[in-house]
């Protein structure tokens, strides 16, 4: 606070009951005030004619600076856009390309599986003698038939009660 302004008589008088009851403090406070005098004592740096435009031109430079892209992007030359597109394009095209090559597996896979089901299925048919289509011909016939016999199988119980 003294390097900016003399202190009042009360701050004052507050400093130096504080420095009266610390010490270590107090050699504090006097380094401090002894380097306030000295730099109050020293001369004024005299300014370039030019200063104001000098400090315009640093900031017109610091701001149009371009920092460096990360190494990532250089490694791949994504810090220009048209390499960047190239390699958007040429992701995605891989994305697809894996994704049908994902589908095509997928049905060799499953078309296998069914090979190999219609394999087992024939040589069980195969394995077992199956009826051939000419005891199917009569089936609505015998079917009917068992019908009749059961009607007929109730009225014969009725009769004998």
């Amino acid at each position: 606070m003294a390097r900016r302004r003399p202190l009042t008589p009360e701050e004052e008088a507050r400093v130096q009951s504080h420095l009266a009851a610390s010490p270590s403090d107090r050699n504090a406070w006097e380094e401090e005030v002894g380097l306030t005098r000295l730099l109050h004592e020293l001369p004024d740096a005299p300014l370039a004619s030019n200063f104001t435009a000098q400090v315009l031109l640093a900031l017109e430079h610091k701001g149009s600076v371009r920092r460096p892209k990360p190494r990532a992007l250089r490694w791949f030359g994504l810090h220009r856009p048209a390499l960047r597109a190239a390699w958007a394009f040429l992701l995605a095209g891989a994305a697809v390309f894996g994704y049908y090559a994902y589908e095509a597996a997928t049905r060799a896979t499953l078309a296998a599986s069914l090979t190999t089901v219609a394999t087992s299925v024939d040589r069980a048919a195969r394995a077992v003698e199956l009826p051939g289509a000419e005891v199917w011909q009569d089936f609505e016939s015998i079917h009917l038939l068992g019908r009749a016999q059961a009607q007929a199988d109730l009225e014969l119980l009725a009769a004998l009660k």
